[in-house]
């Protein structure tokens, strides 16, 4: 297959993602009849590819993905009734090189459509004169923030994984590429960051677009993830401060968090998220929300709160720390959380997302939940991952006291109704600064994809599997699967590559944790 033909197909799939997308920026419509000489032509054209890019992301592989390698193997979530095998094992700690969960090809399809971009667009500029260098170092930092969050996903799933900064287009072409190692990656990233940091938008004149598009904040909560993974606290605390400096993020008020950020989307504390729903011409379903969380149709999805995290001394709700009863009374619980359901089955379905509304009984208790029938939005960053993100980089700095400061704000809006805010004294050391901060970061961003990527980052700090297991011993107490146990290597926190991937490309190398 010739340069021209490779490159039509690309192009052609990114502009396919293109016309179904859900929001008016995402339906720019090409030509019915695309051919490689005449695309790369306009700036609408430009700004269709760009559109693909976006929409990449919010394919279901991508999306599963970004779930299951997030929360699957927490202690946040187990399994209900599923033919989805592969689920099961992902979730159980039952995990093979040939769990199809382990393909990471949707994420090098996203990271194809951005290579493909800025190896094209910059011809834009010589042949549409309303195409300005403006317009291409904004769309540039747009891709570049999106390429690059993909790769923060393979990482910190796989750690060493292809690093691949060109697009597909001869059949010339070495497609049989090794992997660079996480740090390579990670340093990589960084400095594309910085680059987009210089172009990216702080704003696009319309809510949608500012938390549907890549801005500034954006940027900067990508970088201050990837900081805080690699242990650069300082630069992590800075990335966050900048955000926070934005007077336009707020956060919610604690009784509206559950319809207004969840339910309704693009709230006033969110940062990015992608975008699903209905336009005029277009319907967008995140099925995988629906499929693992639930909706209208089905409360019982595929993957409910874990038991044992309801209620017992491995809840983070109503804890004793020292003189206080952490959330005691929590929001969060009740509006993540279908606890009424649990109370007389022991199965806790998961509401945040799934959910509208709740009503309470007298006495504050839930008596009725309300699922949706439309589709959620996705979440990326709110300002509250970001609070949170500045607290666990605080506690490594030794500035305790500051670091409880930020676990306050997320924490007093959902427990308004506790006299006093989280004291100090009751955290007398680093470690149970840590606790208190992963406990917090756990009843925030429940379901959101975050959790087990908080597990890895403190087994990263000490170089061992032993404080994770703390947290996922109970899990594993029903024997489906021992994959993580007290004698496994760090290496055994992440994913094997697939064996589909390493048959189709010779210089890949297996997880050795996995031969």
């Amino acid at each position: 297959m010739n340069r021209h033909n490779i490159t039509y197909l690309l192009v052609y799939a990114v502009l396919m993602l293109s016309l179904s997308s859900c929001k008016k920026w995402l339906d720019l419509k090409p030509e019915s009849e695309i051919i490689l000489d005449d695309f790369w032509q306009s700036e609408s054209q430009a700004n269709s590819v760009v559109a693909g890019c976006y929409k990449a992301l919010t394919s279901d592989d991508c999306m599963s993905r970004m779930v299951l390698w997030g929360e699957g193997r927490s202690d946040n979530v187990g399994y209900l009734d599923t033919d989805d095998k592969d689920l099961k094992r992902i979730v159980g700690f039952d995990i093979s090189a040939t769990n199809g969960y382990c393909k990471y090809a949707s994420f090098y399809s996203v990271i194809n459509y951005c290579n493909t971009f800025l190896y094209y667009a910059p011809n834009v500029m010589n042949v549409d004169p309303n195409f300005t260098l403006a317009d291409l170092h904004g769309l540039q930092a747009e891709v570049l923030t999106i390429r690059s969050l993909a790769y923060f996903y393979l990482v910190r799933a796989f750690k060493n994984v292809p690093w691949i900064n060109k697009p597909s287009t001869s059949d010339q072409q070495n497609f049989y590429v090794s992997q660079s190692p996480e740090h390579e990656v990670l340093d990589s990233l960084v400095s594309n960051l910085k680059t987009a940091l210089l172009y990216a938008p702080t704003t696009y004149g319309t809510v949608e677009s500012n938390k549907g598009r890549v801005t500034k904040n954006t940027v900067l909560a990508l970088l201050a993830d990837i900081y805080l993974w690699n242990m650069q606290y300082d630069n992590c605390v800075q990335m966050c401060d900048q955000i926070m400096s934005d007077k336009n993020l707020e956060l919610t008020n604690g009784q509206s968090t559950l319809y207004s950020v969840f339910y309704k989307g693009n709230s006033s504390e969110s940062i990015f998220e992608l975008q699903f729903g209905e336009t005029d011409q277009n319907k967008q379903y995140n099925n995988i929300v629906k499929n693992y969380y639930g909706n209208y149709d089905d409360v019982l999805a595929q993957l409910s709160f874990s038991s044992f995290l309801a209620s017992g001394t491995k809840s983070p709700f109503n804890l004793k720390v020292g003189s206080t009863v952490e959330s005691e009374k929590d929001i969060r619980l009740q509006d993540f959380v279908y606890m009424a359901y649990g109370k007389n089955t022991g199965i806790y379905p998961i509401f945040k997302y799934a959910g509208v509304d709740r009503t309470e009984n007298i006495d504050g208790t839930s008596s009725s939940y309300f699922y949706r029938s439309n589709s959620a939005n996705w979440i990326v960053y709110r300002l509250s991952d970001i609070i949170l993100m500045k607290a666990e980089a605080l506690v490594q700095l030794n500035r305790g006291q500051e670091a409880i400061n930020m676990v306050n704000l997320t924490y007093m809006r959902s427990n308004a109704n506790d006299v006093d805010s989280l004291d100090i004294k009751n955290y007398p050391s680093k470690d149970v600064l840590e606790k208190l901060v992963l406990r917090e970061r756990q009843r925030e961003l429940l379901f959101e994809g975050k959790r087990w990527f908080d597990l890895m980052r403190r087994a990263r700090r000490v170089g061992t599997v032993t404080p994770l297991l703390e947290f996922v011993s109970e899990k594993l107490g029903d024997g489906s699967g021992n994959q993580v146990n007290s004698n496994s290597i760090m290496d055994a926190l992440y994913l094997p590559i697939n064996k589909s991937e390493l048959d189709a490309n010779p210089e890949l190398k297996q997880n050795p944790y996995y031969n």
